[in-house]
């Protein structure tokens, strides 16, 4: 071989060696020891732009000088100087392009093999890119999921947990560890448990979106009411992942549902009665657990000291310490930080959260009341004072017993609003108990007076009676008036007497007991009977009576007061009718008996219709007009326990007429 020329030692194959050497698609050259080129494939050529002819037995050195200061350059003599294949890659300014170079040693020198991996290289960098740039939106998400104010968590799509933010871990106080999988169901509350996971397990099988409400258990112990909302996740293709969702803390919210409707209950159970110790009692127990786990209620007593009247609580195991509890009652002096004392003496609702043992220490009064505290074992509590018009009647106190409940300002106002209608309820009950007592002393001062009236009025009427016959054999020129004067004291005890009947039956119906003796009556006949009677009343004022009754009209009733129901009727319509005809009708509709008196007096005013069968009710003056306004209380009272009602209709200046209905066999409840 000529060192001088190219090397022919390959001249028999190079037609078939260069074609095959052609066909590749990236570049092959061949250099001897001397760095002189012995073969360019096409490729190279196209990339350097130089036939072989010119390029073959040159030096590479020479017509590349550039190339010997190159990373390339460097590759190429380690490979030659220690005759091991090195692979090289970097990047060409002038070709803006990344090239990939093998140098391989051969027989006769090296054989490079060069690529443009530019593609390769630039596909690379955009997965990289697109790796760094997932990771940094991963950072991201992780680091807004971390600080999110809720919950969030992920799984896969067997259902298992693989993901939860920060917050859940520091909400609940779990471990990764404790989290992942299903572990996230041992923080959900046992009662709560099995459904939570029945329903997260069917929607992960059904793949739709769900929500459901549950406790979860915080690190300190406490249950607060949560909401879980999830939904499925779904590649580019539409194949499911997973779930995503979120845990949202809904406590306050729930609680304050639970306090609107638990005062919304206890203001119905407090307006059901007026025995306010039993209504307290009932109260109390709603408050359990719906506000407290302990509640109690204290009342002032009217001769003084202070009455225990309820103690309920959520645990039996504590039922020693509540029959205990009534001997640690609040005083009214000492006891500077024992809530409920401080509460009933300044009048105010008193909160303490932290409920520690330093506050049992402060609040004891005696060792005893610190043990019997300690033996409850509360955490927080708070007193609320029953104050109403002013007055201080009691206080509630509230206990969290269980362990990580603590009461809070919202749980103090609700506190506040049952307190002020249970010391209505208080205030009422007392109001109604002392107008009871009020009502049976004045029922029975009305009995005695009118007992004690009546007596001393029926000998003075007889009296009159007979001082009237001797009257009559009297001279009248020496007595001129005697005669009127016996009459009109005769009518004056007459209507004291009157008046006396009104009270004993007001006292009668007030207490119950208001009678009826029922037998066979002729309606008829005891209207005539009345009117008759009334006849010199009627020529006393100049009028007229009417009197339009049909052949006899029987039922059984009570004779005495339906002759005072007449009475009291046409004692009206005479006294209001103006001297103007009063007419009387009775009629018969079936079985129902019908009366009716209509006057042509002065009339009813619209306003005072609806209210003169009231007691005490008055639809004129009492200056022109006289009586107590009781006639026609007690007459629809007579009429309604026959069974019967009675109707009044009226026009100013054009009279007013009454209409009672009877039946002719009064309901068995009339006797």
């Amino acid at each position: 071989m000529d060192s001088s020329g190219p090397d022919t030692s390959l001249e028999p194959t190079a037609a078939a060696f260069a074609a095959m050497l052609d066909g590749v698609g990236h570049g092959v050259v061949a250099v001897d020891r001397q760095w002189r080129l012995s073969f360019v494939n096409a490729w190279m050529e196209r990339i350097l732009g130089r036939s072989r002819q010119q390029l073959l037995g040159r030096e590479l050195w020479t017509e590349f000088p550039s190339l010997r200061t190159s990373s390339f350059g460097d590759v190429y003599q380690r490979a030659m100087r220690d005759g091991v294949e090195v692979v090289h890659e970097d990047f060409v300014d002038t070709s803006n392009a990344w090239f990939e170079a093998r140098a391989s040693p051969s027989a006769t020198g090296l054989i490079l093999f060069i690529r443009d991996v530019t593609e390769r290289r630039r596909a690379a960098q955009d997965l990289k890119d697109r790796e760094d740039r997932l990771r940094e939106s991963e950072a991201r998400f992780r680091n807004m999921a971390d600080n999110a104010p809720v919950m969030l968590w992920m799984t896969d799509e067997t259902g298992a947990c693989i993901w939860l933010n920060r917050q859940w871990y520091d909400f609940t106080g779990q471990t990764e560890e404790q989290a992942r999988g299903l572990g996230w169901l041992e923080a959900v509350h046992p009662e709560d448990r099995v459904r939570a996971g029945d329903i997260f397990l069917a929607s992960n099988a059904g793949r739709t979106a769900f929500r459901l409400e549950y406790r979860i258990r915080s690190r300190h112990g406490e249950y607060r009411w949560a909401i879980d909302s999830a939904s499925p996740r779904l590649d580019s293709s539409g194949e499911f992942l997973g779930y995503i969702g979120s845990v949202i803390d809904i406590h306050e919210l729930k609680r304050g549902e639970e306090r609107l409707a638990f005062v919304s209950e206890a203001s119905r159970v407090l307006s059901e009665s007026l025995d306010y110790e039993a209504t307290l009692s009932r109260t109390t127990e709603l408050a359990v657990p719906a506000l407290g786990d302990w509640c109690m209620v204290d009342i002032l007593q009217e001769g003084g000291g202070i009455k225990r009247v309820k103690v309920v609580c959520a645990d039996p195991a504590l039922e020693p310490q509540v029959r205990e509890t009534v001997n640690f009652p609040p005083v009214v002096s000492g006891g500077a930080s024992h809530l409920p004392s401080q509460a009933l003496r300044e009048g105010r609702a008193l909160l303490v959260e932290d409920a520690g043992d330093a506050y049992k220490q402060q609040a004891a009064y005696s060792p005893e009341h610190l043990a019997h505290m300690r033996a409850i074992g509360f955490q927080s509590v708070m007193s609320v004072p029953l104050v109403a018009r002013g007055r201080r009647l009691g206080v509630i106190t509230f206990l969290a017993i269980h362990p990580g409940r603590r009461f809070t300002q919202s749980d103090l106002e609700t506190a506040e609003e049952l307190a002020r209608r249970a010391a209505l309820a208080v205030d009422n009950g007392r109001l109604y108990h002392e107008a009871q007592q009020a009502v049976r002393v004045r029922e029975e001062f009305l009995q005695v007076a009118s007992h004690e009236l009546k007596t001393p009025l029926t000998p003075l009427s007889l009296k009159l009676q007979m001082l009237a016959r001797s009257a009559d054999s009297l001279p009248r020129e020496r007595f001129p008036r005697l005669s009127s004067d016996l009459e009109m004291m005769r009518q004056q005890v007459h209507r004291l007497s009157s008046l006396m009947d009104e009270l004993l039956d007001i006292s009668r119906i007030n207490s119950g007991r208001f009678s009826l003796t029922l037998e066979v009556v002729d309606l008829c006949a005891l209207v005539r009977d009345s009117a008759s009677r009334f006849e010199p009343e009627v020529h006393r004022l100049g009028g007229r009576l009417v009197v339009d009754v049909p052949e006899p009209l029987v039922g059984v009733w009570d004779r005495q007061r339906l002759e005072q129901v007449m009475t009291n009727l046409l004692s009206n319509a005479l006294k209001y009718g103006g001297g103007r005809p009063v007419r009387v009708r009775v009629w018969g509709e079936g079985n129902t008996a019908c009366l009716e008196v209509r006057d042509e007096g002065i009339g009813i005013a619209p306003e005072a219709l609806p209210r003169i069968f009231e007691k005490f009710e008055r639809a004129v003056s009492d200056r022109h007009y006289g009586g107590l306004g009781l006639g026609l209380y007690i007459t629809r009272q007579i009429v309604e326990a026959l069974g019967g009602t009675i109707r009044a209709e009226s026009e100013l200046a054009r009279g007013s007429a009454f209409t009672v209905k009877l039946p002719l066999m009064p309901p068995a409840s009339a006797s």
